[in-house]
């Protein structure tokens, strides 16, 4: 029976620890300033916030206080342990958040001329290949006009030597004809005149 009531209690302490909220420090402190070294004497604010900074004039490691200016002239006296060369933790987590807004704008700012860089780069590239392609037609017209040079040369060529092969034809005829003509009239010239 003992047994079963320390189970049952311990199961019903773990279930009311369970059903607790959890709670938390907070990070808020109000430096009160007084106009000498001590919590008697008059009271000059009720409390500079946590992250206020302030610049220390002097300060009294016996009595544990310093004497400081505030932004806004306040001068007096506050309990060192109130003082720190770091900023708070929420005055942090402000210039942490401001600098990762900052530098998501820039990561932005990249993105955005990385993808401008990207279109110029597929242009180039675009540019480069139909340039190539250019250069090659370019190499293939060179080459047939080269062909074509030769070609007409030739025929220019071949035309010359079809006129010269006519015009030795002509001469041979031309021959032909004068020697048949010649023979002609040589024989009429020995049939009967002499």
């Amino acid at each position: 029976m003992k047994k079963i009531f320390s189970v049952f209690l311990l199961l019903t302490s773990g279930i009311c620890l369970a059903e607790e909220p959890t709670h938390y420090i907070i990070d808020k402190v109000y430096a009160p300033v007084y106009a000498e070294q001590n919590d008697k004497s008059k009271l000059l604010s009720n409390g500079l916030a946590s992250g206020t900074a302030i610049t220390v004039l002097e300060q009294n490691n016996k009595t544990g206080y310093a004497r400081i200016r505030s932004a806004d002239n306040l001068e007096g006296w506050v309990r060192v342990q109130y003082l720190s060369t770091e900023a708070p933790v929420n005055l942090q987590l402000e210039q942490a958040n401001a600098h990762i807004a900052q530098l998501q704008t820039e990561k932005n700012q990249i993105e955005e001329q990385l993808v401008a860089l990207k279109q110029i780069s597929t242009s180039q590239i675009d540019t480069h290949a139909r340039n190539a392609e250019l250069v090659k037609q370019n190499s293939l017209l060179i080459a047939d006009k080269e062909l074509l040079t030769t070609d007409n040369e030739r025929l220019k060529d071949r035309q010359n030597q079809t006129w010269f092969l006519y015009g030795g034809l002509l001469v041979a005829l031309s021959c032909i004809v004068s020697v048949l003509l010649s023979k002609l009239f040589t024989k009429r010239r020995n049939d009967g005149w002499y």
